[in-house]
Formats: structure tokens, C-alpha cells, sequence
């Protein structure tokens, strides 16, 4: 019994890090780093305690992120190409060589173009089309914008997997050209909608990497986080050869829980002849996580764990509160309790249209592990053990009574 409630008590060691005061103000606004993630219980906060000096709780809530918007989406034409020239001795190809798209005048842009979604039939033949982008002003000078790969095909259940995304490394001018590698095994998209996102609307993220390790038993790669995250994206790159990974991405609740598929995407790594590789788009997320597995088909050939890395985005906790309290502060991370986790924002700044634009600002230090007090005296605890252990055996010296039942002396 001792060893399990010492067990239990390092388990639920709690983690603290100083916070210092850079810029002072009546209000201070701190961004937690990727470290009190590794450290927390919870992805809504619910473990995390500001204290002061003197280990009392300083009130903070969580600061407001306006970047949380709904990225504006708009329709564009496509207009095909002409067919690309074919020997004498080929088949002929009808195909279009590629699309041309019109983003209309950039002083016209209300947002940042950041990538293009395609559509195509969802009777089309599966497919696996490389392209190579390209953006000119007049049409007439063309200067690339880089490369990719579009995908369209079914997993093992004949459930549909595709890479629809073509992703804009760097500000285009008004026209787009899409050329394919080979127009024979391309797509004909029937639609096509730019994603833009507005001057500041980036949400505050915090980026981590891993080498994925073996796979395990099922052949998945399994990750652990640290804790539970909000996650972002997801994105897979790797060193060597050229591959492309039908994958489930996969997260659980516990070790011992089932895992559940939360989103099937596509990776690739595409070798260019010397040139950067070709790499997958990331794929946006939006849910917490402690644990991810991404799970290849079985059977698939798969490269090389130690050449594969997992990249992925976590959403920043930026705390405000009043700068009340006996400095220097401290986070702590990892044990809960009735009054820890953030207030609303309007109990802790009551007057935030006003203050927004005054707030100080503090840093987070390193964590360090605290010797979490047990809730109970070592001396009673050890008191209790003997108690219990000594009415376990009166019970066992009863019940072995019991089951012998009376016994009665034969009279003469």
C-alpha cells in the first residue's frame, strides 16, 4: 500500500518554472513555451497554477487570440492548356499539359494567397500526377514557384485518400500556371478555390519535431507528445529515395486504450535529380493529443525509420493576469486542484478593450520537478498501513473460523 501511494505521488509530480517580469505593467501577458506542454495533464490548462513568492495563486486567464478566424476561400477559374507535344511514334494525347489561373491584381488582394485545393470527379480513376508550379505578371515571363505531387487514390477498404493541395512557397503575381509532369496520368480538376489568409492572422504556434523510431507491433509509428497538445498540423518529410505513404493518423486517450483514427492523408518525398525534394503539404488539424501513431497500409514497402521526421504545431498558451502578489512568480504545471486553470478573461482584467494595448510582458524559465507534499504526515500514513494491515488479518482469522464451523464434544 506504501509503495503504491509513493508511486502514485512521483507520477503526479508536479513541474515549476520562475517567470520573470520584463517589461512591468499592471497587467502582464507570459507565452508558455513547448516544455509546459510536456509537462501538463491537460490541454485546456486545467493543472496550471501562477503563484507567487509566497505559493499563493495569482488569478490568470487566458489571453484572447483574434488570430482564431475562418481563413477566407475563393473560387477561381481554370483554364486549360494545350496539349504538350508528342513524337511522331506516341499515342496520341488530348490531355491538357496543365491549368492557368487568374488571381486577379495583387494591390487587389485582401489576403495573402498561402495555398490552392483542387477538385476532380469523384468517379475519376485514381492517380498519382506530379506538377511543377509556376507565376508570371503578363503572361509572357514565367519564373517557378515550385513543385508537388496531387493524388487521388482508395485505401485497402476502398474509403477515398487524396492529396488535393498545392502549396505556394513564395508570393505569386497574378498568374498561375500549373504544368503536369506526365498529362497522361494527371486528373482533369473540375474546380479549383484559393486559400488566403489575412495580414496577422498566423495563429501563436509552437513548433516540434521527432525521428520516428521502429514500428510497432501493427507497423505504425508511435509518438508520444509529453502531454496532451492542441494540435495544428502534421507534416512528414524524410533524407533518403522517394516514397509516397498512404497514413492514418491515429491518437489514444491511455496506454492501454484503442486507438482511434482521427484524419488519412498523403505523404510523399519525391527526389528531383539534385534538386530539393518534393514533400507533402501539412496537414492542418485542430484537436488535442498525447499519442499519435501513423499507420502505413499493411504490406507497404516503407523507407527507413531512421530517415523519416514527424513534424508538427501546437497551438501557444499566452496567459495575462494582474500583477498582484509577492514577486517573483512561478508557473507550476502538472498537479490539479480546485482553484487551478484559468478565470475568464473579465474576471482578471476587468476593463480589457482598455488594457489590451498596455500590457507588460514576462518570460517563462526552465521546469524543474517539485517534491509533491503527500496529503497526508508520513507518520500518519504509516499509521493507517498498520491499521489496515491489522484488520485485514482479524478478518482473515474470522472467516477461517467461520468456514470451520462449531464444534461439538461427543458426551458420554
Amino acid at each position: 500500500m506504501l509503495i503504491l501511494l509513493a508511486a502514485t505521488a512521483a507520477s503526479a509530480a508536479p513541474h515549476r518554472a520562475p517567470v520573470e517580469v520584463t517589461q512591468a505593467a499592471p497587467f502582464l501577458k507570459l507565452e508558455a513555451t513547448a516544455e509546459a506542454w510536456r509537462h501538463s495533464l491537460a490541454s485546456d490548462l486545467s493543472d496550471w497554477q501562477l503563484l507567487d513568492a509566497q505559493g499563493r495563486r495569482v488569478p490568470f486567464a487566458l489571453l484572447p487570440d483574434d488570430s482564431v478566424i475562418v481563413l477566407p476561400e475563393r473560387e477561381l477559374k481554370l483554364f486549360a492548356l494545350p496539349p504538350a507535344p508528342q513524337p511522331a511514334s506516341a499515342p496520341p494525347n488530348k490531355s491538357p499539359a496543365g491549368w492557368l489561373l487568374d488571381l486577379g491584381e495583387p494591390e487587389h488582394w485582401t489576403a495573402e494567397p498561402q495555398q490552392l485545393r483542387l477538385r476532380w470527379p469523384a468517379d475519376a480513376a485514381p492517380f498519382q500526377a506530379g506538377y511543377r508550379l509556376e507565376t508570371s505578371a503578363d503572361l509572357q515571363a514565367w519564373r517557378p514557384l515550385g513543385t508537388g505531387h496531387l493524388l487521388g487514390v482508395s485505401t485497402g477498404d476502398g474509403a477515398p485518400l487524396s492529396q488535393p493541395l498545392v502549396a505556394l512557397p513564395a508570393r505569386p503575381q497574378r498568374y498561375l500556371r500549373l504544368v503536369w509532369d506526365d498529362s497522361a496520368r494527371s486528373v482533369q480538376p473540375n474546380g479549383a478555390t484559393l486559400l488566403a489568409q489575412p495580414a496577422g492572422a498566423a495563429p501563436s504556434q509552437l513548433a516540434r519535431t521527432a525521428i520516428l523510431s521502429a514500428p510497432d507491433t501493427d507497423g505504425g509509428w508511435v509518438v508520444p507528445l509529453g502531454g496532451p497538445q492542441p494540435l495544428l498540423s502534421l507534416s512528414l518529410t524524410g533524407t533518403q529515395g522517394t516514397w509516397v505513404l498512404p497514413l492514418q493518423v491515429q491518437t489514444r486517450s491511455s496506454p492501454k486504450a484503442a486507438w482511434q483514427t482521427v484524419a488519412r492523408s498523403v505523404f510523399y518525398r519525391v527526389d528531383r535529380s539534385g534538386d530539393t525534394a518534393d514533400a507533402a503539404p501539412a496537414l492542418p488539424l485542430s484537436l488535442n493529443a498525447s499519442e499519435l501513431r501513423l499507420l502505413p497500409p499493411r504490406g507497404a514497402a516503407l523507407p527507413p525509420s531512421s530517415s523519416l521526421q514527424l513534424s508538427w504545431t501546437v497551438r501557444t498558451a499566452r496567459l495575462v493576469w494582474a500583477a498582484q502578489g509577492e514577486p517573483p512568480f512561478s508557473l507550476q504545471v502538472g498537479k490539479t486542484a480546485v482553484e487551478a486553470g484559468p478565470r475568464p478573461l473579465a474576471d482578471v482584467v476587468p476593463d480589457w478593450p482598455r488594457e489590451r494595448s498596455r500590457l507588460g510582458s514576462a518570460s517563462l524559465g526552465p521546469f524543474t520537478a517539485q517534491a509533491d507534499e503527500p496529503s497526508l504526515p508520513p507518520r500518519r500514513l504509516l499509521l493507517w498501513a498498520v491499521l489496515g494491515l491489522g484488520v485485514t488479518a482479524l478478518a482473515a482469522v474470522t472467516w477461517r473460523l467461520w468456514k470451520q464451523g462449531p464444534t461439538h464434544e461427543a458426551s458420554t
